[in-house]
Order: C-alpha cells, then sequence, then structure tokens
C-alpha cells in the first residue's frame, strides 16, 4: 500500500472513530435528537429520539412522514421553509406528543445544510402539571381545613369557623386588637357571631382573668336599664334595696362589659355611658359620689348606627367614642365557604352533646349552602340540631331538610326571580277534574300537579323548570316528591 493510500485508510479510520464518538455523545443526551439534511432526508436519530417517537426514521423524508400519517407536523419542513428557529408540538402515532425545537445549520455562504430538532417528551411534563394540580388543590383544602382548626382553637368551643376569607380577615382582626384596651364597635346582622368575637377578643386580653359581663341593652325595660347598669343608693327609688346595689360596670371592673344591641339604647343613658368612656368613672343612682371603674367596653349592634346619628337616635359623639376599632362580620350569604364547615362542627357538638351521630347527603348540603340564612350562624345550628334530633335515620336525606326549611318559611332569596305565570287550556275532563271533585285543597293540589307535570315535560331540567314556574328549585323538588312525580319522569338532574 503506498503512502498516500494509507494516509486516506487512516483518515477514513479517524473519521469512523470521531463519527462512532460523536454518535456516542449524541445517545447520552437525555433528550431525542434528529439531524436532517437540506432535502429533509433524516440523516441521524438517536435512541432517545427513537424511544419517545416509536419508530426509526433514519432515511426517511420529512414530507413523507407526514403523508403516512405517522405525525400530524414536521419540524424539519417549517425550519427549511423559515430557515429559522422554530419550536412546536407534534403528536406521533404512539400517543406521545413532544415539543420539538428545530435549529437551522447554515455553511459559510448562509446557506442551510442541515436542520437540527431537540424532541423533549411533555407527556410526562404534562402527568407532572395535573399532579402538582392535584396537590394544590389537596393543599388548598388543607389550609382552609387548618385555618378552621385554627379559629376553632382560638374560639375555645364557640362557633367561630372561618373558611371564607372575609371571615378569616375578622378574627385575625380580633386577635390583633385583643392584647390592647381600645373601644370596638361590632356591627353585624342578628345570629352572625358578634358575641363570639367579643368572647375571642376577652379571652385573648390581658383581661381574660377576670369577667366578661354581658348586656344586652334591648333586653333590659328601659325604666330598669340605668339602674343595673350604673346601680343605686338605698332609698333612691320606691323598692331600691337596703343599702344600694352596685351597677354592672361596677361589678365587672377589670373585666370586659359587653354591649349587646347598643343602639337600643335610650338617648339619655347615652350621656351617662359616654361618661364611662372618658372619665373611667360611673355615679350611682341617687348619689354625688363618683366612682373609679376600669373595664374595657366592647358594643355590638345589628343597625347602621351612622344612620341612627344623621336621624338624631344616637349621640353623634358617644358612636365616634365607641368606634375606634370597628369590626364588620359579615352575613353568612356573603361567606357561603363556612357553611359547610360550620355544619360539620355543629354535627361534632350534637354528637358530644346528646350522643346522636348524624352524616347529612351530600344533595342537602348543596341545599343548605344554596340559602340566605336571615338568621345567619345561629339560625344555622338550631336547624341541623333540629334536623339531627327529629331524624330517625343516621342519614339526613334531602326530603328531611326540605321539609325543615319549607316549615320554617325559609325560601332562599333569588335575583330576577320572575312572578308565577301559567296557562292551562283545560278541556271538559280536565275542568271536571278541578272544578267538579273533591275540596278546595284537592281541587288546586291536582291543578298544581298537572301544571308541574306540564312544565317538567317541556323543560330539560329542574332548574329551567323552576325558572319557568318561578320558584325557587328545592321547593319544585318537594312538590315532585309530593305529587311522585320523579317515577314517570326522567330528568337530567339529580333529586
Amino acid at each position: 500500500m503506498s503512502e498516500k493510500q494509507e494516509t486516506i485508510a487512516q483518515g477514513i479510520t479517524e473519521f469512523e472513530s470521531a463519527g462512532s464518538f460523536l454518535r456516542q455523545i449524541l445517545n447520552s443526551i437525555s433528550d431525542g435528537i434528529t439531524i436532517c439534511d437540506r432535502y429533509g432526508k433524516i440523516i441521524f436519530q438517536n435512541d432517545i429520539d427513537i424511544e419517545l417517537v416509536g419508530m426509526n426514521f433514519v432515511n426517511y423524508y420529512a414530507s413523507e412522514i407526514v403523508e403516512k400519517g405517522l405525525t400530524n407536523d414536521s419540524i424539519t419542513m417549517k425550519v427549511l421553509e423559515s430557515k429559522e428557529t422554530v419550536t412546536i408540538l407534534q403528536t406521533f402515532m404512539n400517543g406521545r406528543t413532544v415539543l420539538v425545537t428545530g435549529k437551522p445549520i447554515l455553511n459559510e455562504k448562509g446557506e442551510l445544510e442541515y436542520v437540527v430538532a431537540v424532541t423533549r417528551d411533555v407527556t410526562t411534563l404534562k402527568r407532572l402539571e395535573h399532579e402538582i394540580k392535584q396537590l394544590e388543590n389537596q393543599n388548598e383544602q388543607f389550609k382552609k381545613k387548618l385555618q378552621a382548626l385554627q379559629s376553632e382553637k382560638e374560639g375555645e368551643g364557640s362557633n367561630l369557623i372561618a373558611v371564607s376569607p372575609g371571615m378569616v380577615q375578622v378574627i385575625k382582626r380580633a386577635m390583633r386588637i385583643a392584647g390592647v384596651d381600645s373601644t370596638v364597635l361590632i356591627e353585624g346582622e342578628s345570629g352572625v357571631g358578634k358575641e363570639e368575637i367579643t368572647k375571642l377578643i376577652h379571652q385573648n386580653s390581658r383581661r381574660s382573668d377576670k369577667r366578661l359581663l354581658t348586656i344586652n341593652c334591648s333586653a333590659i325595660p328601659e325604666s330598669l336599664l340605668e339602674s343595673e347598669l350604673f346601680g343605686y343608693e338605698a332609698g333612691a327609688f320606691t323598692g331600691a334595696m337596703k343599702g344600694g346595689k352596685p351597677g354592672l360596670f361596677e361589678i365587672a371592673s377589670g373585666g370586659t362589659v359587653f354591649l349587646d344591641e347598643i343602639g337600643e339604647m335610650p338617648l339619655h343613658l347615652q350621656a351617662k355611658l359616654l361618661r364611662v368612656l372618658q372619665e373611667s368613672e360611673v355615679q350611682r343612682i341617687g348619689s354625688s359620689k363618683v366612682i373609679p371603674i376600669d373595664v374595657r367596653i366592647i358594643a355590638a349592634t345589628n343597625r347602621r348606627l351612622i344612620d341612627m346619628v344623621q336621624q338624631g337616635k344616637f349621640r353623634e359623639d358617644l358612636y365616634y367614642r365607641l368606634n375606634i376599632i370597628p369590626i364588620r362580620i359579615p352575613p353568612l350569604r356573603e361567606r357561603r365557604e363556612d357553611i359547610v364547615p360550620l355544619i360539620n362542627y355543629f354535627l361534632k357538638m350534637i354528637k358530644e352533646k346528646y350522643g346522636i351521630y348524624r352524616n347529612i347527603e351530600e344533595e342537602s348540603l348543596k341545599i343548605l349552602q344554596s340559602y340566605d340564612w336571615p338568621g345567619n350562624v345561629r339560625q344555622l345550628k338550631n336547624i341541623i340540631e333540629r334536623v339531627c334530633l327529629l331524624a330517625v335515620q343516621p342519614e339526613i336525606t334531602v326530603k328531611a331538610v326540605l321539609q325543615e326549611l319549607d316549615s320554617h318559611k325559609m325560601i332562599p332569596r333569588e335575583k330576577n326571580r320572575r312572578p308565577f305565570s301559567v296557562s292551562c287550556h283545560c278541556g271538559k275532563e280536565g275542568t271536571d277534574e278541578f272544578e267538579k271533585h273533591g275540596t278546595l285543597k284537592e281541587r288546586v293540589a291536582a291543578f298544581e300537579k298537572r301544571i308541574i307535570k306540564k312544565t317538567l315535560s317541556e323543560h330539560p331540567s329542574i332548574r329551567k323548570a323552576a325558572q319557568a314556574l318561578g320558584c325557587d328549585q328545592s321547593t319544585l323538588v318537594r312538590k315532585i316528591q309530593k305529587y311522585q312525580l320523579k317515577r314517570s319522569l326522567q330528568y337530567k338532574e339529580q333529586l
């Protein structure tokens, strides 16, 4: 062999060795690698890419792969056309979706020589994304449970269950101001938990070892309220106790006084209360002696005091003296996220108090969540306790819930409720049914049954039928059960 031939052979050997080494490198990469020439012919495909797409495409043309339906698109064709880096999603016949980035390789003249495509498996990424979302959902559920447990712990057995952002903020605000002695004004509808928030503040204050004395300004007759609050001296009025009597402010000195329904306090007593707030002293009826006291006052009302001030029914100076730290508790209809946690808490209380275990069906919970609860948490607690005590089965059914709610006329409010309107053209037989037989109650029931049956047949769901009849869905469900219509009709919604 000549020297020239030896040189050529050595060059070929080195080239093959370099090619083998390069192949090993490309096969060690965790991403799929494909190389095509300027004509779109695949000249290299590493092992990872073959595994990802499910086929060896070496010596195939990119256009050929698409034409045969082996993939839905071609990164090579897009790069050859644009001569720019392109990224697309490709789905192959094995069902796997991959993210492919194609990059053009140009020669010294700027002409495209090769297309290098990097393939990443997004099927795994999608699965991981789905798992992450599931974990996030679980984390959110755990967070809500922890919030409920935390609020229950802070309330020490109270009805303070907070999952909704609004109620969580109320509890955080109450905890922040518990350590100071500033006057607090709690506003909210009846039954939202104003007294429970007051207990929370007192229990976490420096006065927690002293008395929390609750005074309902609307429950004590006006003629007795002054003597109860401020006390009196012996002989101050007919019937006064011998030796006199200390007022509630005196008795609670060192602790906290909760003035519930402060809006019901008469104007002449509001002036005396203002002195208690400003001077920290009281004066008994029939006495000129001033008695120093040390109380923290928390007032609550279900009325808008600012409106009462404008109407001249509440002292402006007292309002601003009480309203140093305002807390507004949202009604239950504005924090529906709290309804189910509250129900679970009440079920636990009932089990501990009566030894009765009850479980509420999912559909029953949905109905309870749909109500506006004008009586708020207090009303919800009473209903749950009543339903549990009257139930004969461990499972609280939709029927039991609807019966209890309807018996108390607790119909949920609906926006844009249409008035009841129905046109029924009855023939002779129908007229006989409604007008000639039975009592008035029986005739009305027969007419009602016919209307409901007709409306259900004209609408695909109970919800839409209820809208057409101008009633709420729970009422319609109760009527369907009453007239046993669910056996003969098929609905798209569960009863």
